[in-house]
């Protein structure tokens, strides 16, 4: 399956074709001019000519303050996704590896990302990657939706912070 996989940066011309098979308008258009400006990476595994998964490399400041005092300057994945039909055939790993690439290429030493405290399926993949807990505790994560049928609705989780060393 990933044999044929092809993971790159994503481009503006690329987000109807995003947003067709992944949806997320919102969410991709604010990635990809956050690229624009230098802030990050979003990055798409391509399948026969369909993207099939992405993840954002995010090199802003973490929104968080605890994260920003105990991990400056430490890039975050963010937004994980790879569709139902498309997970267990090692997409999220290959996307995860092209984003530690990436953060290397880019100077960073370490990498850190949020999991749900509710989802120990992701995160016992991000242990077997050479993830492990940052020991400073449990973080808020915070962020706006924009559901096509309403107004925009702000959502939080609570996330164990993992970093890894590059």
């Amino acid at each position: 399956m990933t044999a044929n996989l092809e993971i790159r940066p994503a481009s503006d011309d690329a987000l109807a074709v995003l947003v067709s098979a992944l949806g997320e308008r919102h969410w991709f258009a604010d990635r990809l001019a956050r690229q624009e400006r230098g802030g990050g990476l979003v990055l798409v595994a391509w399948l026969e000519g369909r993207p099939v998964g992405e993840v954002f490399l995010d090199c802003e400041p973490a929104k968080e303050p605890e994260v920003r005092r105990h991990l400056p300057g430490v890039p975050q994945l963010d937004h994980l996704e790879v569709p139902g039909p498309f997970q267990g055939r090692g997409i999220g790993t290959a996307l995860i590896h092209a984003a530690e690439e990436a953060a290397r290429q880019l100077g960073h030493e370490r990498i850190a990302l949020g999991v749900g405290v509710d989802n120990p399926k992701a995160r016992r993949l991000y242990e077997r990657l050479g993830y492990a807990d940052w020991g400073q505790g449990t973080v808020v994560g915070t962020w706006v939706e924009y559901p096509d049928d309403g107004p925009p609705v702000t959502l939080s989780e609570v996330c164990d912070m993992l970093v890894k060393r590059l």
